[in-house]
């Protein structure tokens, strides 16, 4: 079970990697943050826009209010300047005055009652005559009444309390006139229903609403009259004290307000409509569209993406599947996509390189065997028949002369040089090992020529573990002894110094020989770097730069009767 659900880990690990996945995915995302985006810069757009509409719908609303009741104002002016110009009539005689009260109040349905008042308040005349007044002291005196002399006023709206048994809601228009020389003041009650009926049916939204202030900001109408009662404490009248008409949002940006004043009256409209809750619609609206949109873009970007993202990645792919050849070692395997212009020179380029390693591998081939040849006459220059027949025979000769130490002391040198020389077929030693190659050959050589020379060895301990291929210092003694120290008369001196050179580690090989020429050191030189020449020099130089690169090798300095110095340079590992 556990190995099931790790290969499928891994499956779909493979998967999420898969640049055909990564291009659907990123195509996915791209187009779903583009949406989630436009769709939040669409509800910005749209909650403005809601907002311009929500004010320009309040405020057409509360203007058609405001020409409605403007329009009823002017018709009562008419009615009461109508009853003003009859009573007005010189002709008229007192006792025609109720029989014209009666008859203007029949000609106008939304008439109440029409009263004529003395100058102390008393009611003397009225209409309908129906009507029992009530005993009251004056008319003046009621809180609706506006005592203002040579115009119309019109009160505010309240319940008629003129007559017994009658409690109807009532707007008072109120104006002096002058009968047969006498000061009368003209009261006209209209119907106040009418109106109210009219703003009760006014709606701004689902739940909006109209209501009437006057001229000192006092609540005079609301389509609840409880909020009338209370002195409107439901209201926030503070916020539209000072407005001019026109249109508003409340400081908790909840709702509109337009206002809306009535010329005659000085009255305003207020309307009021619940932005929340056009808002809140709106946004369920958009978010139901915005989601089916989303759901179908999304699918046909997510088709699409699939396709493009396959379109693309296929060339990719069948790519990846030639270069897995070569985990196969199989380098006879091209490439030819030609899709797009990027893969094309990507094809190209991995057909070239194919071709490149095959002719490198052909190269590393050929230098390996030469490599190997070059090793193996190494080995052979070191353990050839001459050399050992030699150091065999002065290991006889010393032993018949009884010379068993140094017999023995030639014996050990000897084993030790053929085993460090073998080193179980390993191409690399420590320098250590080097430098104590290069002693048992010096130890043996010193036997042999009876001390004709004398040796030194010195290294740095810091570099004595570092790497190095080996048999490179035995060919540049050999030479030093052959020819250089063998012709002399005097005993010669060999140094070897083995010196830690920051990056690179120098092993200098230094004899007081014959030395050589000018032109003898070049013919080294120029054979160092061929194909032609011996073994000895040109052996190492070579096997150094194959091992390490070119920037190391072997430098000879020489002059002659002055001796000869071998610097072989080596990496600092």
């Amino acid at each position: 079970m556990l190995n099931s659900l790790k290969r499928i880990g891994i499956q779909w690990s493979k998967k999420i990697k898969s640049l055909q996945v990564i291009l659907a995915l990123s195509l996915s995302v791209l187009t779903i943050v583009t949406i989630l985006l436009f769709s939040i810069f669409l509800s910005v757009i749209f909650k403005d826009t809601l907002v311009n509409h929500s004010k320009i719908t309040t405020l057409q609303s509360v203007k058609q209010s405001s020409i409605s009741l403007t329009n009823e104002i002017e018709t009562m002016n008419g009615t009461a300047y109508g009853i003003l110009d009859e009573l007005k009539r010189t002709e008229l005689q007192v006792n025609q005055i109720s029989e014209l009260l009666g008859t203007s109040f029949r000609l106008n349905r939304n008439v109440v009652s029409v009263s004529l008042l003395d100058q102390k308040g008393k009611i003397t005349h009225y209409a309908p005559s129906q009507y029992t007044p009530k005993e009251m002291e004056t008319v003046f005196n009621q809180r609706w009444f506006q005592n203002e002399s040579e115009r119309i006023t019109v009160s505010s709206p309240h319940v008629q309390n003129l007559f017994e048994k009658n409690h109807q809601w009532v707007l008072s228009m109120t104006t002096p006139v002058t009968i047969q020389s006498k000061q009368y003041t003209l009261l006209i009650d209209y119907n106040f229903n009418s109106l109210g009926s009219y703003f009760n049916k006014v709606t701004i939204g689902k739940r909006g609403y109209s209501f009437i202030l006057d001229d000192k900001n006092e609540l005079i109408y609301h389509p609840k009259q409880r909020i009338i009662q209370t002195n409107a404490k439901e209201e926030n009248l503070t916020f539209v004290k000072d407005k001019s008409d026109g249109v508003y949002i409340t400081e908790d940006q909840k709702n509109t307000i337009a206002v809306a004043t009535i010329p005659s009256t000085g009255w305003k409209i207020i309307g009021v409509s619940y932005l929340t809750d056009s808002l809140n619609e709106a946004i369920v609206d958009i978010k139901k569209n915005t989601l089916w949109i989303f759901l179908i873009v999304f699918s046909l970007i997510l088709v699409m993406s699939i396709s493009v993202s396959k379109y693309i990645a296929h060339p990719i792919t069948n790519m990846v599947k030639v270069m897995k050849n070569v985990n196969e070692n199989k380098f006879d395997v091209y490439t030819h996509e030609n899709r797009f212009t990027e893969i094309q020179q990507l094809s190209g380029s991995y057909n070239h390189l194919i071709d490149q390693v095959k002719e490198l591998m052909v190269q590393v081939k050929d230098e390996q065997e030469g490599l190997r040849k070059s090793e193996m006459n190494v080995l052979q220059a070191q353990i050839n028949p001459h050399f050992l027949y030699n150091t065999l025979e002065s290991i006889l000769w010393m032993s018949e002369r009884g010379n068993n130490k140094g017999a023995s002391e030639m014996v050990a040198a000897l084993g030790k040089l053929l085993r460090i020389s073998l080193n179980k077929g390993n191409h690399m030693i420590p320098i250590s090992q080097e430098l104590a190659h290069a002693q048992s050959y010096l130890t043996i050589q010193q036997i042999r020529y009876k001390n004709q020379f004398h040796y030194t060895i010195e290294a740095d301990e810091s570099i004595l573990v570092n790497p190095t291929i080996k048999i490179i210092i035995q060919p540049f003694l050999e030479n030093a002894l052959y020819h250089g120290i063998e012709r002399m008369i005097d005993e010669g001196n060999i140094s070897i110094k083995a010196m830690d050179k920051k990056n690179k580690i120098l092993i200098e090989i230094k004899d007081d020989g014959i030395g050589m020429s000018l032109e003898a050191i070049q013919e080294i030189e120029k054979g160092m770097d061929s194909k032609k020449g011996g073994i000895g020099i040109r052996n190492v130089h070579q096997r150094i730069q194959m091992y390490f690169g070119k920037e190391y090798g072997v430098e000879i300095k020489s002059e002659l009767d002055l001796g000869t110095t071998i610097n072989i340079w080596l990496p600092k590992a």
